[in-house]
């Protein structure tokens, strides 16, 4: 659907129009269109069919009270033909967003903002009201506060005034969307009201000129998808001498929705897609989004699933951590600490450490846990605070995942220095990463991080989430499904591939005990020898043979043939395979099918 499928206006005279043009109006039920989209290098061509959707919808009635979500319901059938036709010349330069001749009127939906506001629409791909925006400049949103009003005509020159006066707003601008987006609707009323949209379901972003057009193009943002293919310059839109009579008036108190919230958990999510570097990792990922089949070797932590990082909800409602599990105290104190701090406002280190550990304090644990767990923060403030060297993460049983993550979210705040930091240098294992990227990304949220760290399928379905909950629907992200083969692991939201990686590690431990005894004391040589473990030489000394013990060499002088073993011992390379993680597991894996 294009800007000129929606309103009525000046066309060519009677004896400009063509005949096909005229018999298409008064057949409408041959109706066909063809879209021609100027994307910025060459027009691309696609046949569509507009009856299929607008055979559906309803004709508008005129209605004086505006329309609850719960009484829209469908009450006539669409009058209007399909879709009409948009038509480029081919000579026209690169990169002009095409402009429509006249065509008959469809459903459609308008939402009207400024170019300043839409580039906040496009950083969360979310329309939502006036507390999601960061930096918000005076719209329409700000006579209905909690509600999204959508227009059922083309606005008005004082709504367009209302929403371009504030200085640096720029210029208005119309996202236009199909009449389902606001579900079952009563014919009539000018207005609509939506708690939120998601931005994928936009069919066209409209503004008044080229001028205009040319100085969106102009400021580009890292945190802002490529959209091209929705810009319109449609001036029509923006020149209605309608009469502005509607007041708008909300259908009721809105829903309490804390949108910086939801915009720090999409944050947290999609800071665990992008962090996951190799299969196991993204398993891992798979759990937190509530995948159902896992690999059987992985190890899942508890405490990280969807209903740790989904606390959109009221505190009150949702379950307090399990304080026989200290992980998942310091982790829900962390992550909720976290995601009321803003570092371009402010950000101390010590300040989130004091605030985890009075939440870790009140967590009402027993004294010994409490303990354990304070004694892992204050080595954390330790290091912070350089009094203490950052060294690798070794092994132990007594230092917390959650603890080790937040460490490395307070060095490295921002998400893409976070992933950069090799698991060789922090010694981090697998959870160790991926907790610490889902810290990150409830610091940072997901508008303000680049698109190189982000996916566009994955932003839209997490905008439809936001959009689920806003409304009071389910809160479950999607359907979560991993999928691992020979080929490699991939994990899908709702049938949509948000992530790939490389083959899932075979199980080395297993691997090991499967090969033959013969072969055993051979392998367990060259792996240690690979991965840098203890190996052991015996020399057996014969009678009457003299040592000395120089700086670089031990010298034996016998008249015998003196024989050396190499050896290691069983257990401890069991233990050490059993101990392997992350990065030091993949070159284990290499040394187990190195041939010497």
């Amino acid at each position: 659907m294009t800007e000129d499928d929606q309103l009525p206006f000046d066309g060519p005279s009677d004896d400009q129009q063509s005949q096909a043009t005229l018999d298409a109006a008064k057949a409408p039920d041959a109706a066909e269109a063809t879209s021609s989209v100027s994307d910025g290098d060459d027009s691309v061509d696609d046949s569509v069919d507009p009856t299929a959707r607008a055979l559906d919808e309803p004709v508008a009635e005129q209605r004086d009270e505006p329309l609850t979500l719960g009484e829209r319901e469908v009450a006539a059938e669409l009058s209007a033909p399909g879709a009409g036709l948009v038509e480029t010349s081919e000579s026209s330069p690169a990169g002009v967003a095409p402009v429509s001749d006249a065509v008959a009127p469809t459903p459609t939906l308008y939402f009207l903002t400024n170019r300043m506001n839409l580039n906040g629409i496009l950083s969360s791909r979310l329309v939502a009201p006036r507390a999601s925006l960061q930096k918000y400049y005076t719209d329409l949103l700000q006579q209905t506060p909690g509600w999204v009003p959508l227009l059922r005509d083309a606005p008005t020159s004082a709504q367009i005034e209302a929403v371009a006066t504030e200085r640096g707003a720029g210029a208005p601008v119309i996202v236009e969307f199909p009449l389902g987006v606001a579900g079952k609707l009563k014919p009539g009323d000018p207005v609509v009201f939506v708690q939120a949209v998601a931005l994928s379901e936009a069919v066209a972003i409209h503004l008044p000129s080229e001028r205009d057009l040319r100085e969106h193009r102009a400021r580009g943002y890292s945190n802002v998808h490529a959209h091209d293919e929705l810009l319109r310059v449609t001036p029509e839109l923006f020149d209605s001498e309608a009469a502005d009579l509607h007041a708008f008036i909300p259908p009721g108190a809105a829903p309490v929705v804390d949108w910086r919230r939801i915009d720090r958990i999409r944050g947290a999510v999609n800071a665990a897609v992008r962090s996951a570097s190799s299969g196991e990792q993204l398993a891992l990922v798979a759990a937190l989004v509530g995948a159902p089949k896992l690999p059987a070797a992985l190890t899942v932590l508890p405490w990280l699933a969807w209903s740790d990082v989904d606390d959109h909800a009221a505190r009150d409602t949702r379950p307090p951590p399990d304080s026989a599990v200290p992980d998942h105290v310091v982790f829900q104190a962390a992550y909720e600490v976290l995601g009321e701090r803003d570092v371009t406002e402010a950000w101390s280190p010590n300040a989130v450490l004091d605030a985890v550990e009075a939440r870790v304090r009140k967590a009402g644990l027993a004294d010994d846990a409490a303990d354990a767990m304070i004694r892992n923060l204050g080595r954390v403030r330790s290091i912070v605070n350089v009094e203490v060297d950052f060294e690798p993460f070794r092994p132990s049983a007594r230092a917390l995942v959650s603890a080790k993550a937040l460490l490395l979210v307070l060095l490295r705040q921002e998400l893409d220095q976070l992933l950069a930091w090799s698991d060789e240098e922090t010694g981090a294992d697998d959870a160790t990463r991926i907790v610490a990227a889902v810290l990150a990304g409830r610091l940072r949220g997901l508008s303000r991080e680049s698109t190189e760290l982000r996916s566009l399928e994955l932003d839209d379905l997490t905008a439809a989430w936001a959009v689920r909950v806003a409304s009071g629907g389910s809160a479950l992200l999607g359907k979560g499904q991993f999928v691992a083969n020979s080929r490699g692991t991939s994990l899908k939201i709702d049938g949509v591939e948000v992530a790939t990686q490389s083959a899932l590690l075979p199980d080395l431990l297993s691997k090991y005990q499967k090969t033959a005894d013969s072969k055993k004391e051979a392998t367990r040589i060259k792996v240690s020898r690979a991965m840098g473990w203890p190996v052991e030489h015996r020399v057996q000394m014969p009678p009457g043979a003299s040592i000395e013990t120089g700086d670089e060499f031990i010298t034996i002088s016998s008249s015998e043939e003196i024989a050396m073993e190499v050896a290691v011992d069983e257990h401890g390379f069991v233990r050490r395979l059993e101990s392997l993680t992350g990065g030091e597991r993949r070159r284990a894996t290499e040394a187990f099918a190195a041939r010497r």
